[in-house]
């Protein structure tokens, strides 16, 4: 009797602890794992990812506990973006790469077809390699956000701003494929607009102050930074350059504006981040491949204006414009 007794506590305890470990079991939520790849340290892609990490807040995910982030950046070393997209290429646990920009996309993409991969303000995803003739055939388990800069908008502003304009210089890296679509937008707006357009191409920041001298003796009225990584890193050495030989520069990226370019009609990376979480949020929620979510298109943008940077060089500017304007620099 003593034994049996025993016998039936030993099997409750069991039974109390297999039930315990059930329950821990079916409320254990799965953790996400994101990658998130960033080629260098540039205003719009730090926007784009605060926006991502904002958007997934608002999405009603915790980023630490159902939602875990591996950030890296390459810090502009094309071995380094190589060596960092193959190690989260290669990460079993990583679920989804959010990969910032054109480049790193493309490294990503390049090394896998099969990994969800959320790219966000590429230029053109087509030309890029994704997808095969529209954004309705990815070519792999890709999506993400396009950030085609309103060019025809842009250049509205321009002789807004500067209406006796009739040459604009520009350099960029012939390279990247966001530098390419860019430049043939900026030729067809100054073909457009009866704008002679000097470019200089260059393959390093080391040859920036060289294409600037020989754009400055060609007598250009304004100096458009285009869509191209190398150029936007050094945003600041152009701004200062002419600023020195007072020409006006113009840009599609807000942060550069408020570095000391004039003026743009550009595209908010922050919400465009937001945009991505969203779509981030249909590939868990509703457990979608990233393929069959639809690319997201940015093609509208916002006034930005640098009020010191055109008082420096007399340019009018009305109250209208000022009244449009999403943002204004002092």
């Amino acid at each position: 009797m003593k034994r049996k007794v025993i016998y039936i506590i030993i099997v409750s305890i069991f039974n109390f602890v297999a039930c315990n470990n059930n329950s821990k079991n079916e409320n254990k939520k799965e953790v996400i794992r994101i990658g998130i790849l960033q080629n260098k340290p540039q205003e719009w892609a730090d926007a784009l990812k605060l926006g991502f990490y904002d958007g997934l807040t608002e999405q009603g995910f915790k980023v630490g506990d159902d939602i875990i982030i591996i950030s890296r950046s390459a810090a502009g070393d094309p071995i380094s973006l190589s060596t960092v997209a193959q190690t989260l290429v290669r990460d079993n646990k990583i679920k989804i790469i959010y990969t910032l920009g054109t480049q790193s996309s493309q490294e990503v993409f390049n090394l896998s077809k099969n990994k969800c991969i959320v790219f966000g303000a590429v230029t053109d995803p087509v030309k890029a390699g994704f997808f095969e003739k529209d954004l309705n055939h990815p070519k792999g388990n890709i999506t993400g956000t396009q950030d085609l800069w309103p060019y025809p908008a842009q250049f509205e502003l321009i002789k807004e701003l500067l209406p006796n304009i009739k040459t604009i210089g520009t350099i960029y890296n012939p390279s990247e494929i966001n530098s390419q679509v860019s430049i043939q937008h900026i030729k067809d707006e100054c073909k457009k607009n009866g704008i002679t357009l000097k470019e200089r191409t260059i393959s390093s920041d080391q040859e920036i102050e060289i294409a600037l001298n020989s754009l400055i003796s060609q007598n250009i009225d304004l100096f458009f930074i285009p869509a191209d990584n190398t150029a936007q890193a050094a945003a600041s050495i152009i701004i200062n350059f002419c600023d020195k030989n007072k020409i006006p520069v113009f840009t599609g990226i807000p942060g550069i504006v408020k570095q000391g370019a004039i003026a743009t009609v550009g595209t908010n990376y922050y919400e465009l981040g937001k945009v991505n979480a969203q779509q981030v949020k249909q590939i868990i929620s509703q457990n979608k491949k990233c393929s069959e979510i639809p690319v997201s298109i940015a093609d509208k943008g916002d006034i930005y204006l640098n009020i010191k940077a055109l008082d420096n060089l007399n340019i009018k500017y009305s109250d209208e414009l000022l009244k449009k304007a999403f943002k204004v620099f002092k």
